[in-house]
């Protein structure tokens, strides 16, 4: 025969049913015996049945449990998770607790035991033991190292961005000064081709000035043996010019 037990008490076996505990325990802290913790969970199970189970979450003044619950429910369902499931996620996170693996590092750690099957896996261990060795750093140094690699990568990505842009700067300037330079290069090449063309005419001019220069000469050096011969004749030139005017055939 169950002992009938006080309002307050019959909440109190009710919270601890909630939480989970086995029903020996339940009997313990509550100071009865199993049968009364079986026989009210049965009555509240009977009750939830008849008048929906947030009616009888109020009637054993477990409204809160009874609302979280079903919260809970309704969120499983959500996420089309079954109960079993959540009880298997519930362990899996305890256990990652236990290893001191804080909660937002859990979606990290379960991918990576997704992956150790993988080769790949195993070789990027290996590979990661040899750096261990050959650079005398730890794991946590390494990855330290890593980290602050990432967090330096995007003011080295701008000090890259900046050197590009200066050195398309500088392209730009050596692409208007060799511009220049082949400007200049043709103007000198224009002035060349004037002096040649300078050089040729006033060696043209040269030649003919010399050329007459040497006629003259000549009319020089015959007009001097003339008069030498004109001296023998006991002649001058002035009584030569007036013969010649008088007899103007050369053969004469």
């Amino acid at each position: 025969m169950t002992v009938r037990v006080s309002t307050h008490k019959v909440s109190r076996i009710m919270r601890l049913y909630f939480k989970g505990l086995p029903q020996a325990n339940i009997a313990v802290r509550a100071g009865v015996d199993q049968s009364t913790v079986s026989t009210y969970a049965s009555r509240f199970k009977d009750r939830a049945d008849e008048v929906g189970l947030l009616a009888a979450g109020k009637e054993f003044d477990v409204y809160n449990e009874v609302d979280g619950l079903r919260s809970l429910s309704v969120e499983l369902a959500k996420a089309d998770i079954t109960v079993g499931e959540a009880k298997q996620g519930i362990k899996i996170i305890r256990a990652f607790t236990k290893l001191g693996v804080s909660p937002n590092r859990h979606a990290a750690l379960v991918r990576v035991c997704k992956e150790v099957d993988n080769p790949r896996f195993v070789q990027a261990a290996l590979k990661l033991a040899k750096l261990e060795a050959e650079s005398k750093l730890t794991y946590e140094e390494a990855i330290s190292r890593f980290e602050n690699a990432i967090r330096e990568l995007p003011q080295a990505e701008q000090r890259v961005k900046q050197a590009r842009s200066e050195l398309t700067s500088l392209n730009d300037h050596a692409d208007r000064k060799k511009h220049e330079v082949n400007n200049l290069e043709a103007y000198m090449a224009r002035l060349q081709n004037e002096a040649n063309t300078r050089k040729v005419s006033l060696d043209q001019e040269l030649a003919m000035k010399m050329d007459k220069a040497k006629v003259k000469e000549k009319e020089i050096e015959e007009l001097a043996t003339l008069k030498k011969e004109l001296g023998k004749k006991t002649l001058d030139l002035q009584t030569l010019m007036r013969l010649a005017e008088e007899f103007p055939d050369e053969s004469t």
